[in-house]
Formats: C-alpha cells, structure tokens, sequence
C-alpha cells in the first residue's frame, strides 16, 4: 500500500466516523473532522428544512432540524474514491423516525465528500423529498418560514 492509498484509508474511515456520529448525534465530534470553514449542501432539500451552511458556527446552528427525528441511523454502503484523492462518492442508507408523525423515514443519499488539510471541507448531499414528504405526512410542499 503506498502513502496515496493510505491516506485514502484514513479519510474513508473518517467518513465512516462522520455517520456514526450523526447516527449518535454527537455533532461536536462530527465538527472536529471538518475544516473550519466547511461546507455543507443538500440540494433537493424541501423547503423549510435546512439545505446549505459554511463554517462550523453556522452548521451548529442548523443542527435543531436533526430534533424533528424520534431516532436517527445513518449508514454507509459504499465508498468510492473519486479520480481527486481528497474527493469521495458515498452511498448512505437513513433509517429515521419522524418524531412528529412517528413514521418511519427511510431514504437512499449519495454523497460527495470533499477534504483539505486532512479534514472534510464539503459534503453535498442527494436524496429523494419524496420520501421525505410522506415521512413527515405532507400532502403538499411546506412553506419555508418568514426570515
């Protein structure tokens, strides 16, 4: 194994600890594998629901929408390592409870993992709203709130 392909093992394994932590909502260990100022980007997000932050301090803030889950499991099914060696295609099972609803939230997101210095700078973040709708039981799109 050369230096690239360890390098590589090391950032897949954060990646792997950067879902267990979501899974435990333990957000303040999430943040110590990120840069600061990392970027984060869910663009199909509903509205309503938080779809982009920067920084560290901004990302903290966005952490009360992960309360609208009863339970929360995130898993990683495959990792991909992209042509840039600080760049990643991450497969993710969600496996959550609305807390509202008490239905069952489960949805497929495909992930791009993105590193400088050794830490994640970025992640942009792919799933279906569908099945975000029928979880949360909306018959039609939320309104985003007033800012």
């Amino acid at each position: 194994m050369d230096m690239n392909d360890e390098g590589r093992a090391r950032k897949i394994a954060m990646i792997e600890q950067f879902y267990e932590f979501i899974s435990a909502t333990e957000y303040e260990k999430l943040y110590e594998l990120c840069t600061d100022d990392v970027r984060m980007s869910i663009p199909y997000q509903l509205p309503g629901f938080p779809n982009h932050g920067e920084g560290k301090e901004n990302l903290r803030q966005l952490n009360g929408a992960m309360d609208r889950y009863s339970s929360t499991a995130q898993t990683v099914v495959k990792v991909e390592p992209m042509l840039n060696p600080d760049s990643f295609l991450v497969e993710v099972k969600g496996d959550m409870v609305v807390r509202d609803t008490g239905r069952p939230y489960r949805n497929d997101y495909l992930n791009i993992f993105r590193f400088r210095d050794g830490k994640i700078a970025e992640w942009v973040s792919y799933h279906d709203p569908v099945r975000q709708l029928v979880a949360f039981g909306f018959t039609e799109l939320p309104v985003p709130a007033e800012s």
